[in-house]
């Protein structure tokens, strides 16, 4: 985290994110590090006035409410404030904390998952402007649609991309990929395979392995009703497909080879995937099932940032505070894993295989991190980082290997929240 305040107090790092060349060079409560500071540990569900009494409160080490910022001074300043200040954090802690651990492998590639989120928005013009007019196409019901990059060993988001509800997940997905690396594979859900992405992720050299539905593809059915277990084949790309390429300025290819593999679930139904890992001693079909289960990993994230982190309970309602807030969430919840990751770590072993560290509680607790990191003072954070570490070993729930719940995809009328999203 040290890195991070360095980073954070640098005139290079104001200078990129200010939105004009004048903001942040007056003496003023709300200077760029303290706005940042403050809108990580905003965790939702408190009224912004009471969370930034709190918040300076805490800061200063007074007992008394007093009042320090108003919320109309917050809005003002979170306007001088780009959105990429928070990715630009985002980028250093990814990058610090996979130097600083080991990252559990499969066959040497770096699991990667991706998926699509809408999240839901407030209906005003300027968001209908920004993100479309959402799925009645009539701006009664606005959304963005978000795709992450999601590291499945590890828990960290190494991107994420928030775009027009309308631009679909696969072209936002595009303009993701400057974050993988060639050691990866990326892990995809039936929602994506298309010939056209297939093409422009061979070419860009990221390998790939995705879901597809049995009846979509002849090639599918083809192996379906065989007994193989795999098949790999060589499909000659339409003069279509080849003009996507071209727009999207990728080199255009006449064909591309693929392998589809079965899978069996635990249900017994047989599902096929489709990768780029054609070596298929390398690559054993058994094993494709383990990975294409790691991307289960993103849905649990997903979850937490919606019910844990109140990602749809914004402090601020147009685009550019959106936009913060979904990038400042996602940094809160890698660096509260990597909390996680470090309580469990101090577990003996007899205890972590059959207990957890309690993510939602360690989110609760990270704003206190937050003052002291801010702060900068060196022994104060040690001190409050070791105490939340050790909390956390003391605070765990039970692991239920195999315990897994039907998904109800029609649900019909009013539904209450589960107890744990509360």
């Amino acid at each position: 985290m040290a890195k991070l305040a360095h980073l954070l107090g640098s005139d290079a790092f104001r200078d990129a994110h200010r939105v004009k060349p004048t903001d942040f060079t007056r003496n003023r409560c709300l200077t760029l590090p303290t706005l940042v500071a403050f809108m990580l540990q905003l965790n939702g569900g408190v009224a912004l006035q009471a969370a930034l009494d709190g918040f300076f409160m805490t800061l200063r080490g007074q007992i008394d409410i007093t009042r320090t910022v108003t919320k109309s001074a917050f809005c003002q300043a979170r306007q001088k404030l780009k959105a990429s200040a928070f990715i630009a954090l985002n980028q250093l802690w990814v990058d610090a904390w996979a130097q600083a651990m080991q990252v559990a492998r499969w066959h040497g590639l770096r699991v990667v998952a991706t998926d699509g989120s809408c999240v839901r928005l407030p209906k005003w013009g300027e968001n209908v402007d920004a993100y479309g007019l959402g799925p009645c196409k009539d701006g009664s019901v606005v959304m963005t649609r978000c795709v992450p990059l999601f590291s499945a060993a590890c828990r960290q988001f190494l991107e994420v991309i928030v775009g027009r509800y309308d631009e679909g997940e696969r072209s936002l997905l595009l303009r993701a990929l400057g974050a993988l690396k060639s050691n990866d594979v990326l892990v995809l859900d039936r929602g994506y395979p298309a010939w056209w992405l297939f093409a422009a992720l061979t070419s860009k050299g990221i390998s790939f392995c995705a879901r597809i539905e049995r009846c979509s593809w002849p090639l599918v059915q083809q192996l379906m009703n065989s007994s193989q277990a795999e098949l790999v084949v060589e499909h000659h790309l339409s003069a279509q497909t080849r003009k996507v390429l071209r727009e999207l300025g990728l080199p255009e290819m006449q064909s591309l080879g693929l392998r589809l593999v079965k899978v069996r679930l635990p249900n017994g139904t047989i599902e096929v995937l489709a990768t780029s890992l054609l070596d298929t001693q390398l690559y054993p079909a058994s094993d494709f099932g383990q990975l294409y289960g790691k991307r289960w990993a993103i849905e649990e994230a997903f979850k937490t940032l919606k019910h844990r982190l109140h990602l749809e309970g914004f402090a601020g309602e147009l685009p550019l505070a959106i936009e913060q807030e979904i990038q400042a969430k996602a940094l809160m919840y890698n660096i509260s894993r990597a909390f996680c990751v470090e309580a469990q770590s101090q577990l003996p072993p007899h205890k972590s295989e059959r207990w957890q560290v309690n993510h939602a509680y360690a989110l609760k607790q990270l704003g206190r991190v937050v003052v002291s990191w801010f702060k900068g003072e060196g022994e104060e954070l040690a001190r409050v980082t070791q105490s939340l570490v050790k909390t956390l070993t003391q605070t765990l729930e039970q692991i239920r290997p195999g315990r897994s719940f039907e998904r109800r995809h029609a649900i019909s009328g009013a539904q209450r929240p589960r107890r744990a999203y509360r």
